[in-house]
């Protein structure tokens, strides 16, 4: 799956650039502010973090502009109303030098994603970005504050572990939070879910207000209601993932940072006072940079078990549905082949049966005619009978040939209602009795052409007229109806022919369509098969709905063009 394009990408390039001038002066502000009264050093520094993000949200030609500001910007925020100093500067340098080498290691050895939805991707940004890109300012920075005498030479390791871990803890804290933000944004999160994020938010920044605010007189870093923040983590892992980890780690972060340079909590200096580079502002980080890493660990590996279940569940439904087109595949060649070896057998039998056939209907009609018998005479009966199943038979040869075709219409617009008139005619002169149905047509005015073989649509509404007209041998009313409808969201001519008849029972409709299957004694069983085959072949449907003892309704439902529909429908 793509990565999303980050929102800060869809700004121009100037704007984008100024953004992260603004960004990254407030957090440099914000930075200096972390630091307690009369100390040099930050316990974090946010700026880090934000000079990253705009790395790794930026493309490799506009790295030298945001370089560029990233240098000049330092020494401006940091000068409080002062010029900037050459030393500054040599500060600014670091700071670009370990956000040029971060971003790099990231995108050219990591292939880093920004959504941090992978566990490789936190473990990269933990180890290459904070822990080791920070050291390129972690290390001149000191060399540079000792050399000016602003922190005292022989606790150099002290103030370097401040220095570095301040750094990182910019990178761990802030880079997590504006990545995952401006990739994914509240993308994929309901009402419901952004409510339950409120509440985790807000639940945690009251519960760590308590516990740094109310924390016993005589409770250190070891203190069990340190680690209440842990359940508000997990939390938020489970089921926000990255980015409402990150957001929960900088709630934490703030909270905790704001009540130990105050004074409060477990992590304050004791009565008697400790340095800033002390142990209690080491062990605030650590315990930071912990409690981040696991949160931001546990959300990228359930963000890569919910991508992989997510994955089984497409593979699984591409696979279901690649298995449903081979079933019918299989079926549709099956069916292919039995046609395909129908037809053979029709072709055997019409050369093979027809001239016998022939010549047995001939000598019938000629005996008929001589004129030699009686008319009510046992042999005058016996020829009649031999002339009927002489042509039941052929009817039955021109119906497995019909069957067997293969069909290809030629489709040609064609006035519906002149091929339905046809073939009721037709069918009305050829069913015995069909003269005591009533017969009632109804059409839709101005009904457009439909493109049909009018042969081929003779023959299926045929067999239709037929089997509703033998359904009613003693009288009865066909009801034909012509119009048009929407169906599947493309129009559709429907022929709707309905029958008085005693009509099909439900086992009848489950196998109506079969060939060779029929329920009367001189049927084929093959008609409402071919009726099918010719429908199908225009595109079209045909259904049945009957109820017995009320009747039958066949509908045919031919498509129509939608220009013609789209015409018709602007006229009305």
């Amino acid at each position: 799956m793509p990565e999303p394009k980050p929102i800060s990408q869809r700004l121009p390039p100037l704007a984008r650039l100024a953004l992260f001038a603004l960004v990254y002066g407030a957090s440099a502000w914000l930075g200096m502010r972390l630091a307690p009264t009369g100390e040099t050093l930050s316990a974090m520094w946010p700026a880090s973090g934000v000079a990253l993000t705009a790395l790794l949200l930026s493309r490799f030609r506009e790295w030298p502009a945001f370089l560029g500001v990233l240098f000049l910007m330092g020494p401006l925020c940091c000068a409080q109303g002062r010029l900037p100093t050459p030393t500054a500067f040599a500060f600014s340098a670091t700071n670009v030098l370990e956000a040029l080498v971060g971003a790099l290691l990231l995108r050219r050895y990591v292939g880093f994603r920004p959504t941090l939805e992978r566990v490789r991707d936190v473990l990269a940004l933990g180890t290459l970005a904070a822990m080791l890109s920070t050291v390129l300012s972690a290390t001149p920075g000191v060399l540079l504050l000792a050399l000016h005498g602003r922190v005292d030479p022989t606790n150099a390791w002290a103030h370097w572990r401040v220095f570095w871990v301040g750094n990182a803890m910019g990178v761990l804290l802030v880079t997590p939070l504006l990545l995952t933000w401006a990739t994914r944004g509240l993308e994929g999160w309901s009402r419901t879910r952004l409510l339950e994020l409120a509440t985790l938010l807000g639940t945690l920044g009251l519960t760590m207000h308590l516990v740094f605010h109310w924390v016993p007189p005589d409770a250190d870093v070891y203190h069990p209601v340190t680690y209440l923040a842990f359940p508000f983590i997990l939390w938020a892992a489970l089921r926000f993932e990255a980015r409402g980890t990150s957001a929960a780690l900088l709630i934490l972060a703030a909270v905790a940072l704001t009540h130990t340079l105050g004074g409060t909590g477990p992590f304050a200096p004791d009565p008697v006072g400790l340095a800033v580079t002390g142990q209690h502002v080491i062990s605030l980080q650590s315990f930071l940079a912990a409690l981040g890493m696991s949160g931001l660990l546990l959300a990228a590996a359930l963000g890569e078990r919910r991508r992989a279940q997510e994955k089984a569940t497409r593979l699984n439904h591409e696979l279901r549905l690649s298995l449903e087109e081979l079933a019918t595949t299989q079926q549709e060649l099956v069916r292919r082949e039995r046609l395909a070896a129908l037809g053979e057998l029709s072709a055997s039998i019409a050369h093979e049966v027809r001239n016998p056939l022939g010549a047995i209907a001939n000598s019938v009609s000629a005996l008929i005619h001589l004129g030699t018998l009686e008319r009510n005479s046992t042999a005058w009966g016996l020829l009649r009978i031999m002339g009927e199943e002489v042509s039941r038979l052929d009817h039955l040869i021109n119906e497995l040939l019909d069957f067997a075709r293969p069909l290809e219409p030629r489709l040609l617009p064609q006035s519906l209602g002149s091929v339905v008139d046809g073939a009721l005619e037709a069918a009305v002169r050829s069913v015995p009795g069909a003269a005591s149905v009533q017969v009632k047509r109804s059409a839709e005015p101005e009904l457009p052409d439909v493109p049909v073989d009018a042969q081929l649509l003779h023959l299926a509404l045929g067999n239709l007229f037929n089997n509703a007209l033998q359904a009613m041998p003693r009288g009865g009313t066909l009801h034909v109806e012509l119009g048009q409808e929407v169906h599947e969201g493309r129009p559709v001519a429907r022929v709707a022919i309905t029958d008085s008849g005693p009509g099909i029972s439900p086992e009848g409709l489950a196998r109506l369509f079969q060939p060779f299957y029929t329920t009367k004694a001189s049927g084929t069983g093959l008609g409402l098969a071919i009726v099918r085959r010719i429908v199908e072949a225009h595109q079209g449907e045909v259904r049945v709905l009957s109820t017995v003892g009320q009747g039958t309704t066949f509908l045919v439902l031919l498509p129509l063009p939608r220009a013609a529909s789209r015409t018709r429908s602007s006229a009305a």
